[in-house]
C-alpha cells in the first residue's frame, strides 16, 4: 500500500463540502439538486431521490448505486424531505464535477459527529480507486488510451 496515496485520499475526504449544490426546495419541501446528486445515510441505508423528482440521472450516480449494491449497502430510492438533511448521519454529493464529495455539515449544523461517515468514506474510496484504474471490478468504467 502506498501510504502517501492513502494520506492524500484521507485529506481529500476531510475537506468539508458545503451544501451549495442544493438549490433550495421545491413546492413540496424536497431539496432541489443542481449539478450534483444528493445521497443521505440514515440508519445504515443509503437514500437518494428518484428520477421522477427531476434530478440528473448521471453516470456517477449510477456508479455509486452499483458500488452500494456490490458492497451490500441497503438503498432506498425515494423523495427526500428537507428535514432529513438535519437528521441524517451522513451525506454526500456525487457528479462529474464533484465526483464523490462527503458533506460534514449543513447550515452550520454537523451531520452525525461532524466527520466523514463510514459509508461515504467507503463509497468514495472504492469510486476513486475505480476511476484511477486500481479496481479491476470496475474496469468497464474506463476507456483505455494508448500511447503511439
Amino acid at each position: 500500500v502506498d501510504h502517501r496515496q492513502e494520506h492524500a485520499a484521507d485529506r481529500q475526504l476531510r475537506v468539508e463540502s458545503r451544501a451549495d449544490e442544493l438549490d433550495g426546495t421545491d413546492q413540496l419541501g424536497q431539496p432541489l439538486e443542481r449539478a450534483a446528486n444528493l445521497f443521505l445515510v440514515r440508519h445504515g441505508t443509503l437514500i437518494t431521490a428518484p428520477a421522477s423528482d427531476n434530478i440528473l440521472e448521471g453516470i456517477v450516480r449510477s456508479n455509486v448505486l452499483r458500488i452500494a449494491a456490490d458492497e451490500k449497502i441497503p438503498v432506498e430510492i425515494r423523495r427526500i424531505d428537507r428535514t432529513e438533511l438535519y437528521l441524517c448521519e451522513e451525506a454526500f454529493f456525487c457528479g462529474t464535477g464533484v465526483q464523490v464529495s462527503p458533506i460534514t455539515s449543513i447550515d452550520h449544523r454537523p451531520l452525525g459527529n461532524g466527520e466523514v461517515g463510514p459509508i461515504a468514506r467507503r463509497i468514495a474510496r472504492i469510486y476513486f480507486d475505480a476511476v484511477r484504474g486500481k479496481n479491476a471490478k470496475y474496469r468497464d468504467w474506463l476507456t483505455p488510451i494508448y500511447r503511439k
